[in-house]
């Protein structure tokens, strides 16, 4: 199908800013304010210093203790100073860490283990090994300088994954009733939930996720319409890959094995029974060959398939459901935990956890329900093809083992997990979005209201980012006991934005960020013009698209 050329033009301006903005977050972040960030930093400074990973009860990079002692940490691990006390310090206490952040490295300097623990060993090293050769290539920049150039890598793969959706939606690798609606929303998913950001411009390995949930998301197609040997032979490989990345891949690893054992057991679907079944049973021998080893050793190592460390802390104090009697309650799986997945996933900013008042979110919450609503009445509509069970599928699985290592945390007191990890699964959760997004603009009484709801993140986002880059600059502490900003003084900080900018370049590079920002925000309020223009226009399919691909009506 032609594609007209504004909504080609639609598509490429919304991946450009979200590449820009994408740089300006890596640029405006102080470091290890990116979650979990100094442990995939110490395991990528391991990996290219040593050679190997870290194993269990290995401690952290020394250089993260160093910067911890001298300059101002993220405020969910300890550290010397907050941000604001770190501003109030002896100018010498300042100069000094500016010399560490932002002056390029005297000599070479080897990997040397420090004193907190690196829980990070969890984790399987393919990201890790990918980093390590630029982390060698910038080793005589700046701490700063390199930081950046590791964000911006990881950032950079995450950004193909959402270019791989969007191009292959463009040239017919994915069907015409899909390849609309996930068109624009892979390409706007930046925008439309801003908490991407921060979640992929940072050191981590959800970037790769990213590309290999985009991969799967164009093979899924193939798999299930075409479904040749080639197919599921692609598939076991970027399965084992992505579960060599990051264990959250395995939810996502069940539901298409799953679905395509399904699809291959039912009557009719493309090709013979036995050659859909000999494919499935491949791709997951396949899978099993690449990373097995790794989960084997784990288990062996921790007693964990995963190594988790809260599933370690969960046994040592006496189990699940004991540790779950002990430390939750009711209110922690009925409020707080479905409250938390939504914050995490549609904002949190930073490690620090500065969080806007609960009612700048509730426009983002409306347009996550709104689009959910769409994607039900397009799927009741059209019938449901094998891949979108299989997106649903993902989501609910997921979504359960959020759940479960959310109970796991509890157990131990530790928490909730956070749901900023979906944002990694935006190539195969997107086509949910795009089918929302299509179907609420068939009605007509709608289109203005989803327009205003699409428009508020691209108000929100810059307002957050001052909100971060005051609270960064020392401008003021959190509220005591709590995690807001304390807006009062704001309007005074942006007053002496000469001393805000001094402070902040101390510990981050706002020069480039500010610009970068600028830019890509500009370019992104053309974009979703232009696509809410655009989405207007799209044909919808009726129930003959179901009928046409093998779809199940509902």
């Amino acid at each position: 199908m032609r594609f007209p050329p504004a909504s080609r033009a639609a598509v490429a301006l919304l991946l450009l800013s979200s590449l820009i903005l994408g740089l300006a977050q890596a640029a405006l972040l102080p470091p290890f304010e990116g979650f979990d960030e100094h442990g995939h930093y110490s395991y990528i400074q391991q990996v290219a210093e040593t050679g190997h990973w870290p194993r269990l009860n290995e401690r952290m990079s020394k250089d993260v203790d160093d910067y911890l002692a001298r300059a101002p940490g993220p405020d969910s691990i300890p550290r010397q100073w907050s941000h604001h006390d770190f501003f109030q310090a002896p100018a010498g206490v300042v100069a000094a860490a500016r010399d560490a952040i932002q002056s390029p490295r005297a000599g070479p300097r080897g990997w040397t283990p420090g004193q907190i623990e690196n829980w990070q060993a969890q984790h399987p090293p393919l990201y890790y090994y990918l980093a390590a050769p630029v982390y060698r290539a910038t080793k005589s920049l700046s701490f700063a300088g390199q930081l950046f150039a590791l964000r911006a890598f990881s950032y950079l793969i995450a950004w193909i994954g959402l270019c791989i959706t969007a191009v292959a939606a463009l040239r017919g690798g994915i069907p015409e009733r899909a390849a609309l609606p996930l068109m624009f929303a892979i390409a706007a998913w930046p925008l439309i939930f801003p908490m991407w950001f921060p979640e992929m411009a940072r050191l981590g390995n959800d970037s790769l996720v990213t590309v290999f949930a985009a991969l799967l998301s164009v093979l899924a197609w193939r798999v299930s319409t075409a479904g040749e040997p080639r197919h599921y032979l692609m598939l076991g490989v970027v399965l084992g890959l992505a579960l060599l990345t990051k264990a959250t891949f395995l939810p996502v690893t069940a539901a298409i094995l799953l679905t395509l054992g399904v699809q291959a057991l039912l009557p009719g679907g493309s090709g013979r029974r036995r050659n859909r079944i000999i494919g499935v049973c491949s791709a997951a021998a396949l899978t099993l060959g690449i990373c097995g080893w790794w989960y084997l050793h784990k288990l062996l190592e921790t007693g964990s398939l995963i190594g988790s460390s809260d599933v370690m802390r969960m046994h040592a104090a006496g189990g699940l459901i004991a540790g779950l009697m002990k430390n939750s309650s009711p209110t922690d799986f009925f409020v707080i935990m479905p409250w938390t997945f939504a914050v995490t996933f549609l904002w949190t900013g930073s490690w620090s956890f500065v969080v806007p008042p609960r009612t700048s979110l509730l426009p983002l919450v409306a347009l996550a329900l709104a689009i959910g609503y769409g994607a039900y009445r397009s799927l009741r509509r059209r019938g449901v093809h094998p891949v979108d069970a299989f997106v649903l599928l993902t989501a609910a699985l997921f979504l359960g083992a959020l759940t479960y290592h959310s109970a796991v945390a509890l157990s131990s007191a530790s928490g909730t997990s956070p749901a900023w990890y979906l944002h990694s699964l935006a190539p195969i959760l997107a086509l949910l979005v795009g089918y929302g997004l299509c179907e609420l603009m068939r009605l007509a009484w709608f289109r203005l209201p989803l327009a205003a709801l699409m428009l508020y993140p691209l108000a929100f986002l810059p307002a957050m980012m001052l909100m971060n880059v005051l609270y960064f600059a020392g401008c003021a502490p959190k509220l005591p006991g709590r995690l807001y900003f304390a807006l009062s003084r704001a309007g005074a900080c942006i007053a002496d934005y000469s001393r805000m900018y001094e402070n902040l370049s101390a510990i981050a590079l706002p020069g480039y960020g500010l610009a970068l920002f600028v830019l890509g925000w500009t370019i992104a309020a053309v974009a979703m013009v232009l696509a809410i223009r655009s989405l207007g226009r799209i044909p919808v399919g009726n129930n003959r698209d179901a009928r046409s691909t093998g779809a199940v009506t509902a």
